[in-house]
């Protein structure tokens, strides 16, 4: 099965990936040196108030540079691992339909697959913002693609980077599909790659 849903081209993206990075280096590092890091890159609005409705996708890739610039590449992204973690938890509770939440984990996975990815692909512009997301299912493993994806933009790296949408989307299958299941990026724009490739593998 192949299936490919452009995601709608707005500058935008859900506060999620703002609220969820704010509360990810609070974790990390507590309240007081989260703050000043942000008020150190200018965003002294995140300290006062965090976004409520749809913000600029701009906002979230200079925020990820900002963290990259500050940590590296791989400290940064243990950060935004646990912001899409943390994205994936606020969706579960509050995104995802209770029937759905009970009957997706006893379909077989790759039927729960097609059935939740075809329902995230219709609301992909609200995470991808004018990054374009697809999807395909086969047999034991599936991919998703996120092509111009906001979280390497403008990017170089020799391994993939994006581990907010790894995350992100593991924590989110594997609560809904099966506990068994992994999500690894493959393939990364900031190496190279025409679009970033998460290969969804379950035994």
């Amino acid at each position: 099965m192949q299936a490919a849903h452009p995601a709608v081209r707005v500058a935008q993206i859900g506060p999620n990936a703002i609220i969820q990075t704010v509360g990810a280096l609070e974790e990390a590092w507590g309240r007081a040196e989260a703050q000043a890091f942000l008020q150190r890159i200018g965003r002294d609005d995140l300290v006062e108030r965090l976004p409520a409705t749809m913000v600029d996708e701009q906002e979230f890739v200079a925020l990820i540079g900002a963290l990259r610039a500050e940590l590296g590449i791989s400290a940064a992204g243990q950060i935004l691992a646990r912001s899409g973690e943390r994205t994936a938890d606020y969706l579960l509770a509050n995104r995802i339909p209770a029937p759905a939440r009970r009957i997706l984990p006893l379909l077989p996975p790759a039927i729960g697959l097609r059935i939740l990815l075809r329902a995230i692909a219709a609301h992909a512009w609200t995470f991808a913002g004018t990054g374009r997301f697809s999807y395909s299912v086969a047999g034991g493993r599936a991919t998703v693609c996120l092509a111009n994806c906001p979280e390497c933009r403008g990017n170089a790296a020799a391994d993939p980077i994006c581990r907010y949408y790894e995350a992100c989307f593991q924590r989110l299958l594997r609560t809904l599909i099966t506990p068994r299941l992994v999500v690894s990026e493959t393939a990364c724009m900031a190496s190279g790659a025409e679009a970033c490739r998460f290969a969804i593998v379950w035994k």
